[in-house]
């Protein structure tokens, strides 16, 4: 199991381009084998705030999903829209457990579970 954290300002005037951007692209990258969730989060009092929680099978599987034309296509639309660096930190689930998070479509991946 490989999760990240991804933490992003927004430039103030772009955010709703930048939501339906995102938006878009999170349904690509749940189209991808090895993708077990995907969410973006918008802070209530920072509107311009967000973080990015995804989880994949393994860190292969998350490797190969940056090299994927869903995630440089997202980059592409999104790079202008950012205001500063994006921060992304891996995370370890510990509850539920590594083997709750791994969904029927992503078993048969190898490095799964």
């Amino acid at each position: 199991m490989h999760m990240r954290v991804v933490n992003m300002r927004i430039k103030p005037e772009l955010v709703e381009m930048f939501k339906a951007s995102s938006a878009e692209g999170i349904e690509q990258l749940l189209a991808e084998p090895g993708v077990v969730s995907s969410a973006l989060l918008q802070k209530v009092d920072e509107p311009a705030s967000f973080l990015f929680i995804e989880a994949y099978v393994s860190a292969e599987v998350y490797e190969e999903h940056l090299k994927s034309d869903c995630f440089l296509d997202w980059q592409k639309q999104v790079v202008s829209l950012l205001d500063g660096e994006a921060a992304s930190v891996e995370y370890e689930p510990v509850y539920p457990p590594k083997e709750a998070w791994v969904q029927e479509s992503a078993q048969g991946v190898e490095g799964g579970g």
